[in-house]
C-alpha cells in the first residue's frame, strides 16, 4: 500500500506545524520585512517573495494541485535566491508532488533539491530528499538495490545532524536493506539502535510501530514466519491507538500473509474481514480495494480455492489504476498464471505469466515465483525439459533459503534482538512477558524449525511429483486442445492442413494415390435464419459425425471454415473416393435429424479432387476440390462432383 500520507506526515511531525504541510518551520526565515498574502489566490504572493511568504500562502490553498501549481509559478523569481534556499523550495515542491501521487515528477524534485542542497551546510531537508526519494523508488521497484544506497547516504547524514528522530527513522527504514540470512545481524543491529533511541529518548507512537513493523519485515523475509507475526501485531496495535487507517490496513495486508505461512485460518479470516471493513469505512484510502482482494486472492491460493482466487485476482487488476504500487500489481499477473495453470487453463495461465515476465518489477520479485511462471512458459512453449528443470531449481532454491533460515547465525541473531525488545517493552509495559519467557520460546521456535527441517523436506518432495504428473497431463491437453476444433471434436483448420501436408509429400514421395474431399451443408444461412444459430451448430456437429463413420483410421477429417469440411484420403483411387463421398452425401439425405425437439432436413454439397502429375503441392488438390464445391452449387446442390485436372 502507498505510504506517502504517513511519510509526509512522518516529515510535518519533525518539522512543526503552522501550515497545512505542518512543514513551516522547515526553513529559517529569510526576511524580516516580508510581503503580504494576497488571500487564497495561487498567484498571489508578487515582488520579492520569501520562503517564509510561500509558506504562509500554502497553508491557504486546500488541494495539492493548487500547491503544486502555486509552487511552480514562485520557480521563475527563486533563481535569484541564495542556492540553498532555492533547494529547499525544490523540497516543498517534491513533498506535494509526492502527496498528489504524481511520483516521477517527485522523484525528479528530490534530486534537483538534493543536488542543490549537498554542497550547503548540513540540513534536515537534505535527509529528508534521500529518505522520500528511497521511498518511492520502493514503490516503483521493490528493488534493494535500487532504493537502498539512498538510505545508507541518509543514515550517514543523520548521524552527523544529531536530530534522534530522523535517525531512528532512518535506521528503522535501512533495516529493510538487509534482510538476507547473510547480513540478518546487521539489520537487527539497527534496529537495536532505533529502539535504544526510541526508549531513551521517549519518541512517539508512530516511531516505534515503525521501527516494529521492520522488525517484522526482516523476520518475514528470513523465514521466522511467527516472529514476524507477533512484530506485525505489535505495530498493528501501536498504529490503532494512533487511529491511523492506513499503517493499520497495512498491518493487515502483513498479518494476512504471515497468518497464511503459519497456518493460521481464523486469524487469516478474522484479518481480511477487517481489511473489508477499512475499505468500506475509509473510501479516501482508493488503492485498499486493490489490496483487499489481492489478499484475499492470495488466501484462496493457499487454501486450494483457485477458480474463487481468480476471480478476486481479477477484481484487483479491475482496480489497478488506483494503486502506485506496480509491484504488486505485477504480482497478480504471476499468481493469476499460476491459477489458471492448476485450474487446467494453459492459455490463460501462459497469457498473464508473459504480462509477468515482462513487467518493470520482475527483478525485484522472489526467485521462486520467476521461477514457477517460467516453467510454465517452458511448458506452453513445448520446451518440457526446460520447465521440468525450473521446478527442480526451484525446489533446490527452497531447500537452500531453508537451510539459511536454519543458520545458527541467523537464529542466535534473533534471539539477541529479541532480549533487546523485551527489554524496550517491559519499560514501555509493565505487563509484559519476562526476559526469560521470551528467550524460551525463541528456543522453542529454533527447535520447532530444526524438527520440521526433514518433514518439510518430504512433503517439498511429494509435492514435486504431484506438480510433475499435473504439468504432463496439462502439456498433453493442451497439445490436443491446440489441435481439435471447439464445436465438433474434429481437426481444426490449422492442424488438418499440417497433417495434409505430411500426407501428400508421402504420397508424392512414393508415388501414391491421394484423393480430397470438400463439403458443406446447402442453404446454412436459412437453417440458421429458420431455426436459430443452436441449431445450425448442432446440424454441423452431425455431419462431423457422419463423416467420421465412413472413414479409415488414417484419414483426416478436419473442419476448415463455418460450415465446410475437408477430408483427405492417403491411399484412396478416385472410384473408391467418390463412392465414399455418395455414402456421406445419401447418408446425410436421407436422414431426418431432431435437435432439441426440433426435426430438420439438410443436404450437403460435395466435391472430389485427386493429386496428379501436374499437381505440385496439396493447396492445389483443396483449389480443385473448392472448384467442384462451386460447381455443385451451381447444378442445384445435393450432388457429388468430381474434378479432373
Amino acid at each position: 500500500m502507498v505510504k506517502t500520507r504517513l511519510m509526509l506526515l512522518l516529515v510535518c511531525a519533525v518539522s512543526g506545524p503552522v501550515t497545512s504541510l505542518g512543514a513551516s518551520d522547515l526553513f529559517s526565515d529569510a526576511d524580516a520585512n516580508d510581503t503580504n498574502v494576497n488571500g487564497t489566490n495561487v498567484s498571489g504572493i508578487t515582488g520579492s517573495a520569501t520562503l517564509t511568504d510561500i509558506k504562509r500562502q500554502l497553508s491557504t490553498l486546500s488541494s495539492p494541485q493548487q500547491r503544486i501549481d502555486f509552487l511552480q509559478q514562485q520557480r521563475p523569481q527563486s533563481a535569484q535566491w541564495p542556492i540553498e534556499q532555492q533547494g529547499q523550495l525544490l523540497h516543498l515542491l517534491a513533498i506535494e508532488q509526492e502527496v498528489n501521487s504524481d511520483l516521477v515528477a517527485a522523484v525528479d524534485s528530490y534530486t534537483q533539491a538534493i543536488k542543490l542542497l549537498t554542497p550547503h551546510p548540513l540540513s534536515e531537508e537534505l535527509v529528508k530528499s534521500y529518505i522520500e526519494r528511497s521511498f518511492i523508488l520502493y514503490l516503483q521497484t521493490n528493488d534493494t538495490q535500487v532504493y537502498c544506497p539512498d538510505r545508507e547516504v541518509a543514515i550517514t547524514l543523520a548521524r552527523q545532524l544529531g536530530n534522534v528522530d530522523i535517525l531512528a527513522e532512518v535506521l528503522a527504514q535501512s533495516a529493510y536493506c538487509y534482510n538476507k540470512p547473510s547480513d540478518f545481524g546487521e539489520g537487527l543491529k539497527r534496529l537495536n539502535e532505533a529502539l535504544a533511541l526510541a526508549q531513551q529518548h521517549q519518541l512517539g507512537l508512530s516511531r516505534q510501530a515503525m521501527i516494529f513493523n521492520a522488525t517484522a519485515a526482516i523476520y518475514r523475509d528470513n523465514g521466522l514466519n511467527r516472529k514476524a507475526y507477533q512484530y506485525f501485531k505489535k505495530s498493528y496495535g501501536f498504529w490503532e491507538q494512533a487511529q491511523d487507517k492506513q499503517d493499520m490496513f497495512n498491518m493487515l495486508h502483513n498479518m494476512v500473509g504471515e497468518s497464511i505461512k503459519l497456518g493460521l485460518w481464523v486469524e487469516n479470516k478474522d484479518h481480511l474481514l477487517q481489511m473489508q471493513q477499512l475499505v468500506e469505512q475509509s473510501p479516501e484510502f482508493a488503492d485498499f480495494e486493490f489490496f483487499y482482494q489481492f489478499n484475499t486472492g492470495i488466501s484462496c491460493w493457499a487454501q486450494g480455492l483457485f477458480q474463487e482466487g481468480i476471480e478476486h485476482f481479477l477484481r484487483a487488476l479491475e482496480v489497478q489504476d488506483t494503486t502506485q504500487e506496480k509491484y504488486f500489481v505485477d504480482a497478480t499477473h504471476a499468481w493469476l498464471a499460476l491459477s489458471y495453470f492448476r485450474q487446467q487453463q494453459p492459455d490463460k495461465a501462459f497469457k498473464y505469466a508473459e504480462k509477468f515476465s515482462h513487467s518493470a518489477t520482475y527483478h525485484g520479485h522472489s526467485s521462486e515465483l520467476k521461477l514457477m511462471i517460467a516453467a510454465i512458459i517452458d511448458y506452453a512453449n513445448g520446451s518440457s525439459n526446460l520447465g521440468m528443470n525450473k521446478l527442480l531449481d526451484t525446489i533446490d532454491l527452497q531447500k537452500k533459503n531453508f537451510a539459511n533460515i536454519i543458520n545458527n547465525d541467523v537464529v542466535n541473531s534473533s534471539l539477541d534482538h529479541n532480549l533487546t525488545v523485551a527489554e524496550f517493552n517491559n519499560r514501555l509495559l509493565e505487563n509484559q512477558l519476562a526476559i526469560n519467557k521470551l528467550n524460551l520460546e525463541a528456543e522453542i521456535d529454533t527447535q520447532k524449525i530444526t524438527n520440521l527441517s526433514m518433514v518439510i523436506a518430504v512433503l517439498i518432495a511429494l509435492v514435486l511429483l504431484v506438480v510433475v504428473i499435473f504439468l504432463w497431463q496439462s502439456r498433453r491437453q493442451f497439445k490436443r486442445r491446440s489441435q481439435t476444433d471447439y464445436l465438433t471434436g474434429i481437426a481444426n483448420r490449422r492442424h488438418t492442413f499440417e497433417q495434409g501436408k505430411k500426407i501428400f509429400n508421402q504420397a508424392q514421395k512414393n508415388n501414391r494415390p491421394l484423393a480430397v474431399i470438400m463439403f458443406d451443408i446447402d442453404n446454412f444461412k436459412a437453417i440458421n435464419d429458420r431455426y436459430g444459430h443452436d441449431i445450425g451448430d448442432l446440424a454441423i456437429k452431425a455431419c462431423g459425425r457422419r463423416a467420421r463413420n465412413w472413414l479409415k483410421k488414417n484419414d483426416i477429417l478436419g473442419r476448415i471454415g463455418g460450415e465446410e469440411f475437408l477430408i483427405i484420403l492417403p491411399d484412396t483411387g478416385q472410384l473408391q473416393a467418390v463412392e465414399i463421398a455418395e455414402r456421406l452425401r445419401t447418408s446425410i439425405e436421407l436422414n431426418q435429424f431432431v435437435f432439441h425437439n426440433v426435426k430438420i432436413n439438410f443436404t450437403i454439397s460435395v466435391a472430389v479432387a485427386m493429386l496428379t502429375p501436374q499437381t505440385h503441392e496439396l493447396a492445389d488438390i483443396i483449389k480443385q476440390a473448392d472448384l467442384g464445391l462451386y460447381q455443385a452449387k451451381d447444378k442445384g446442390r445435393n450432388q457429388v462432383v468430381i474434378m479432373d485436372h
